[in-house]
């Protein structure tokens, strides 16, 4: 795919202004594999590079119109909603103190998503713009706003304190009442650490009520967080013999030998904690020290133990963060043998991933493989596809005689 503009003072100033798209003039029947692939990431960066090109010009028409007709462009004339139109328009501001993020957009190398990121990063407090391109260009947005929060934390004067103290101060519910159709709304935002305790109470529920459903008819994920909530709120023990075991938040934090403390602590996403909070978190927390990759007996149960313990599970999540195969949270996964229990193998860690359910399923009845790749991490592999040639209809034809007939065939 190809953008163009035309900048030549000779043509119209309309048709100067406009972009172009020029779409592949091979159909998608006669590419190849490799080519479908090439052309998916070629619209890809064709859209980063679009939106560099729009960045700039709301950038430039807020200069010159205002905020609210720009915001109004976009949600009239553009069909975005309230909201997204808003949130353009203040990443287009911020971008503009950001020129290499805008350069590097507008070349399709960094994702929008990434220079929103940027951007926000950006209106919170200085943050090195050099320092954070490289993984801007190569990250996912998911793992590059992890990187974003950890250069802020480290580049925070309080050790980020005030930035969590800033998050609560933010946080807020609402609940309505959709007039459509009856149907009750609930929306919050929380600081990590408080959302981070809800989550984990939510999806503890949500494992229960999956362990209860009928395998043949199972809720949506959303219906069964919908469930969940309803029964905490409602009832918070969840029923009558209250929650069959504790709610444990998992902070990860490094030892280090040399000074004997903590240092690094983090979420299980790898959102950072400041210093202060860990020790206010383990006033009222239960600890479990775990080691890595060492003969602590609590990991490597063998085959004494089919399930992964809590300190093993704990070391688990610390180590995959989410489902090796599709990155669903590690609080919708399972703990999977590589090697199966039934086999023989062992129930440690070198032999365990985090896999969600449909994950698991995959590896138990579609034939997908667990592997370890050169740095140590775990991930799913597809079975092999062999590549047929399309059915020739005169061959078929004769083959489902031959198939319908067998004894006149030998005749």
């Amino acid at each position: 795919m190809l953008l163009a503009m035309d900048t030549t003072a000779a043509v119209d100033r309309r048709v100067a202004n406009r972009v172009r798209v020029l779409g592949p003039s091979l159909s998608v029947g006669e590419a190849t594999v490799a080519e479908l692939r090439e052309r998916v990431l070629s619209t890809i960066r064709g859209e980063n590079q679009l939106a560099g090109i729009r960045a700039a010009a709301l950038a430039e028409l807020t200069r010159r119109a205002g905020t609210e007709l720009t915001e109004n462009e976009l949600r009239e004339r553009g069909k975005r909603p309230r909201r997204r139109a808003r949130s353009e328009v203040e990443t287009a501001r911020e971008l503009e103190k950001l020129p290499e993020t805008s350069k590097g957009l507008r070349e399709g190398e960094i994702s929008y998503e990434n220079a929103r990121i940027l951007a926000r990063a950006s209106q919170r407090g200085t943050i090195d713009e050099k320092e954070l391109l490289d993984d801007a260009r190569t990250q996912s947005p998911d793992k590059f706003a992890a990187t974003v929060r950890k250069h802020e934390q480290q580049r925070s004067a309080d050790d980020g304190v005030s930035r969590l103290e800033h998050q609560r101060s933010q946080r807020y519910a609402r609940i309505r009442t959709d007039h459509t159709d009856g149907m009750t709304v609930l929306y919050g935002r929380f600081d990590p650490i408080t959302g981070a305790r809800i989550e984990t109470v939510l999806s503890k529920k949500m494992n229960e009520l999956w362990q209860e459903e009928d395998p043949n008819n199972r809720a949506t994920p959303a219906q069964r967080m919908a469930d969940a909530l309803a029964l905490l709120l409602t009832r918070p023990g969840g029923d009558k013999d209250g929650p069959s075991q504790d709610v444990k938040l998992l902070v990860i934090a490094d030892y280090d030998v040399v000074n004997q403390q903590l240092s690094n602590a983090r979420l299980e996403n790898g959102t950072p904690i400041p210093a202060s909070e860990l020790r206010r978190l383990a006033c009222d927390a239960q600890i479990l020290p775990a080691i890595f990759r060492g003969p602590s007996v609590p990991m490597d149960m063998g085959m004494a133990r089919r399930k992964a313990s809590p300190s093993q599970r704990a070391a688990l999540i610390a180590r995959d963060r989410t489902c090796i195969g599709c990155g669903a949270k590690a609080a919708w996964c399972q703990s999977h043998h590589i090697i199966h229990w039934q086999d023989g193998g062992p129930t440690n860690l070198d032999n365990m991933c985090l896999l969600c359910s449909r994950c698991h399923h995959n590896v138990h009845d579609r034939n997908w493989q667990v592997e370890q790749t050169p740095t140590g991490a775990y991930r799913l592999r597809p079975p092999p596809t062999k590549q047929k040639r399309p059915p020739n209809p005169k061959h078929q034809h004769a083959q489902h005689r031959r198939t319908l007939h067998p004894a006149k065939q030998r005749k």
